[in-house]
């Protein structure tokens, strides 16, 4: 009985041995170590801008939040948007208690409306002029196929790793193998809004004696992804081509 657990044990150590001296593929393979990059650039069609509407003073007359809000709503309506783009910035937990408590206290809330194009935005410009609203600018930009494009520029990435891993292999009369490792590198460059102006007290104050800007436009979104990828050297030489007997 005692050799039988003896004889297990020994076995046990011998396999034990045998796993941490098995050799990593990783290590021991041929490989060359290469970096993919993936570029695109598009267009925004979700532009995120925010802006608030706050309470004042006509002379005597008090014009307060909920006919700021109705005249904004109007003027949307006429311009054939979708008022459920329009939403609030933020929750305005404190604007209801704040303005029972002190009638004198000018209430202000927060709005982000959603619009596809900067012809659009332009529109908005001019009815965010008109109520007088104070504090806009664009939020974010972002485009509703964002996720689709993300895994093109992935692809891209991966497959100019492979390309570049090919031909340099090439130049050494090697020959490509299977992939070994592939880390993600990604950095994804956020656009920004160029060329925003805004006349009269709606963001800010213009000076006479500069020039209205022609229009309102963006620079492209670039999508921006890299990887870091492990290729086998294959061990099987390139085919240098058949000789010819003469």
């Amino acid at each position: 009985m005692k050799t039988s657990k003896l004889i297990l044990i020994l076995l046990l150590f011998c396999l034990s041995g045998f796993a941490q001296t098995e050799p990593n593929p990783l290590l021991s393979t041929p490989y060359i170590e290469v970096t993919g990059e993936g570029e695109m650039e598009l267009v925004p069609d979700e532009i995120f801008l925010q802006f608030t509407l706050k309470e004042r003073y006509d002379g005597r007359t008090k014009i307060n939040i909920e006919d700021l809000e109705k005249k904004l709503k109007q003027h949307l309506k006429v311009n054939q948007f979708d008022l459920s783009k329009l939403s609030l910035a933020d929750a305005d937990a404190d604007f209801v208690t704040i303005k029972r408590k002190n009638k004198d206290v000018l209430a202000s809330k927060n709005y982000v409306l959603e619009v596809s194009s900067t012809s659009e935005l332009a529109d908005v410009w001019e009815i965010l002029d008109e109520i007088d609203v104070s504090n806009a600018y664009i939020q974010r930009v972002d485009h509703s196929q964002m996720d689709e494009f993300k895994r093109e520029v992935k692809i891209k990435a991966i497959k100019d790793a492979k390309e570049k891993a090919s031909y340099l292999l090439e130049a050494v009369d090697q020959k490509l193998g299977k992939v070994l490792f592939i880390q993600e590198r990604a950095s994804f460059n956020q656009p920004f809004a160029k060329n925003i102006r805004i006349r009269g007290t709606a963001a800010m104050m213009e000076d006479s004696s500069i020039e209205p800007e022609p229009e309102i436009s963006f620079e492209k979104m670039k999508l921006n992804y890299k990887v870091f990828t492990r290729f086998a050297i294959s061990e099987q030489p390139v085919n240098q081509g058949a000789s010819t007997e003469i």
